[in-house]
C-alpha cells in the first residue's frame, strides 16, 4: 500500500526549523527516468569488456571501474557546445582497459547514446514540486552521477533548467568524482557558497545518495517509490518518504535563508 501525502514510511519526528540552504537533488530514479536500459551497460558490451558477467535485464552487472570510468570522464565536443564527442568518449573510455575501439563501435554506441537521450524524462510530478520550492525561495541543485549525453535533453526539452541553475548543476563526468564519493557532494557545497549542515540532500538510493550526504552532515531526504527498502533500513534522522509531493509538507513555508 502507498502512503499518503504527508505521511513518511518511517514516521520519524523530522522537521526543518528553516529552509536550507540548498536542496541537493539526485537525478536518476528520483526527479527523472530512462525508459532505455543502463546505457553503460550496452557500452560495455560494445566493446567487448569483460562479457561474460553482462546480463541487459539486470543493471547491476556492469563492472564496477568500468561504470566509474565512463561516469567520470569528460570530452567536450569540439563544435556543438554543451554535448559529449561520442568517438573521443568511446576512446577515452576504453583506453585505461586496454580496449581496441573497432570502427562498427562508434555508431553502435551512437545509437545507445541517442536512445537515451530519447527516453530520458521526469516524473509526474517533478515539475510540480520544484516549482513549489522556487516560489518558497529555495535554491534546487543537482548532484548527480552522469555521463554528459542526455544533459541537453534534460535541461532544454525537458525544462529542468528552470529550476536548477547551470552553477547548481554538479556532475560526476565534470567533477571527475562519482557518488558514493563523499568529494562529490563537498564540491557542490563548495560550488554554492553552502556549508554542507545547511543542506538537505534528496535521493532515491541508499548508499549512493543519502550515507554519503549524511557523512559530510547534511539533512536527507529518501524518496523510495517502489518501497525497495524497509524503515529499518533507512537511518533514523532521513525522512522515508514514497512521493516528492511529501516534501513539501515538511518543508517550513518561510523563514526563508537570506
Amino acid at each position: 500500500m502507498t502512503a499518503p501525502v504527508g505521511i513518511s514510511l518511517n514516521s520519524p519526528k523530522w522537521e526543518l526549523r528553516k529552509l536550507p540552504a540548498v536542496i541537493w537533488w539526485d537525478l536518476w530514479g528520483t526527479i527523472a527516468r530512462s525508459d532505455n536500459r543502463e546505457p553503460i551497460l550496452h557500452l560495455q558490451k560494445i566493446l567487448k569488456f569483460h562479457t561474460e558477467s553482462i546480463d541487459v535485464k539486470d543493471v547491476r552487472s556492469v563492472d564496477p571501474d568500468f561504470l566509474r570510468v565512463c561516469l567520470t570522464t569528460n570530452v567536450p565536443h569540439p563544435v556543438r557546445h554543451g554535448e559529449q564527442d561520442p568517438v573521443g568518449f568511446i576512446r577515452s573510455v576504453a583506453r585505461p582497459f586496454g580496449l581496441t575501439v573497432e570502427p562498427e563501435m562508434v555508431p553502435l554506441f551512437n545509437e545507445v547514446t541517442h536512445k537515451e537521450s530519447q527516453c530520458a524524462l521526469m516524473f509526474f510530478d517533478t515539475r510540480k514540486v520544484l516549482k513549489e520550492l522556487k516560489a518558497r525561495g529555495l535554491r534546487n541543485g543537482l548532484i548527480s552521477n552522469l555521463w554528459g549525453f542526455p544533459v541537453k535533453t534534460l535541461f532544454e526539452e525537458e525544462s529542468l533548467g528552470k529550476f536548477i541553475p547551470p552553477e547548481l548543476r554538479v556532475y560526476s563526468f565534470e567533477e571527475g568524482y562519482a557518488k558514493p564519493d563523499v568529494e562529490l557532494f563537498r564540491r557542490a557545497c563548495l560550488r554554492a557558497g553552502v556549508a554542507p549542515e545547511d543542506c538537505l540532500m534528496i535521493g532515491d538510493h541508499l548508499e549512493n545518495d543519502i550515507l554519503p550526504a549524511i557523512a559530510l552532515g547534511m539533512r536527507t531526504v529518501l524518496i523510495d517509490r517502489e518501497h525497495v527498502y524497509r524503515p529499518d533500513q533507512v537511518p533514523e534522522e532521513t525522512l522515508h518518504i514514497d512521493k516528492m509531493e511529501t516534501l513539501l509538507d515538511y518543508l517550513p513555508s518561510s523563514g526563508v535563508n537570506a
